[in-house]
């Protein structure tokens, strides 16, 4: 791992461990947006093992995504949460094998109008603490290494 990756996972460990359920929920939303980009650049460059490494990441996001609900919780919403991210899964699987861009591109959106909700719960809870977020996630942690964002992209 580059010197750059390095400095860049340690602010973002940091940056997480003071960071609301909302928060860490919001940085891998995005890590999930970012991904999908990569791999539609990649669609658009023709580089396979790329779109490949990229998709990998945003299923890795979306698996830590769907653990984090809180199903007693969050109830309806939890529930609604979790059929999504598994029909996500199911699409893009799909449109990796067909190479379906456009399939790529609605996922991008609709994750990122998800990211933007997660963005509003983030400013109705902030300076409540973790407390404050009584839906449908569990408290959870940092995103895991093979998650992390790459580049200087990552911001928290």
């Amino acid at each position: 791992m580059s010197n750059q990756k390095n400095i860049a996972l340690t602010y973002q460990q940091s940056a997480a461990r003071g960071a609301t359920p909302a928060a860490i929920t919001g940085m891998i939303y995005d890590v999930a947006i970012e991904s999908l980009h990569r791999a539609i650049r990649a669609i658009d460059e023709g580089k396979i093992e790329e779109r490949v490494r990229a998709l990998n990441k945003f299923f890795a996001a979306v698996a830590e995504l769907r653990s984090a609900l809180d199903y007693d919780r969050g109830g309806e919403v939890a529930r609604r949460l979790g059929r999504f991210y598994q029909i996500a899964r199911g699409e893009m699987l799909s449109a990796n094998i067909k190479i379906d861009r456009a399939t790529f591109e609605k996922h991008s959106r609709l994750f990122s109008e998800l990211r933007e909700a997660w963005r509003n719960v983030e400013k109705a809870t902030a300076g409540a603490g973790a407390a404050a977020v009584s839906g449908p996630i569990r408290t959870v942690k940092a995103p895991p290494a093979e998650i992390e964002p790459s580049g200087s992209s990552w911001s928290a």
